[in-house]
């Protein structure tokens, strides 16, 4: 499921029509993948779990002014950054990074890495996007264990301007935690 929510992390440029209707129950529904198989219950639950507010994280919001209940982003929409929380442990969460396919989707990776930022260990994710105005965007996941799950750090931002949002973004997911 880590890796379906890595997919939608950094989607701000998929675009995508939802169709509802009253004659379907999607409790049926059963959604495929290569893990397993998930009820429309199972996929709903991880996504809240995923996007709840179990996280406290300081945000620059002189950066990232607009605020989209699950992301923040700057003004020009050039740049944001959420927080999500994986029920996969840190270990598994890697593992699955690591054996993910690189270069897929329109999208090169930069590098995946483990490192230490002030002293956190953090698994770093970088790619490069090309946007619909054909500029290159920088993907960024940062992820860290946090208990038995795992707390993701998504963001995104033209890369001529990394040198300014790189900073703000460590500095963010440094303060990142669950909450007590």
């Amino acid at each position: 499921m880590a890796s379906f929510l890595l997919l939608i992390s950094c989607g701000k440029e998929v675009k995508t029509k939802k169709e509802t209707s009253s004659d379907v129950d999607p409790s049926k529904f059963e959604i495929t993948s290569e893990e397993g198989d998930y009820t429309a219950e199972d996929l709903e639950t991880a996504l809240n779990e995923a996007f709840n507010d179990n996280i406290e994280m300081e945000i620059d919001e002189t950066v990232f002014v607009v605020d989209n209940a699950i992301n923040k982003e700057n003004e020009e929409k050039t740049a944001g950054i959420m927080k999500m929380l994986a029920s996969d442990s840190y270990e598994e969460f890697k593992r699955q990074a690591e054996e993910k396919p690189k270069n897929q989707d329109g999208r090169k990776t930069l590098k995946l890495e483990e490192v230490e930022i002030q002293g956190k260990k953090v698994l770093v994710e970088k790619l490069l996007a090309v946007n619909e105005k054909g500029n290159n965007v920088i993907l960024m996941m940062h992820a860290f264990p946090a208990g038995e799950k795992t707390i993701m750090v998504s963001s995104y931002f033209l890369e001529k301007e990394e040198s300014k949002y790189l900073p703000v973004i460590e500095k963010s997911v440094l303060s990142a935690k669950l909450k007590e």
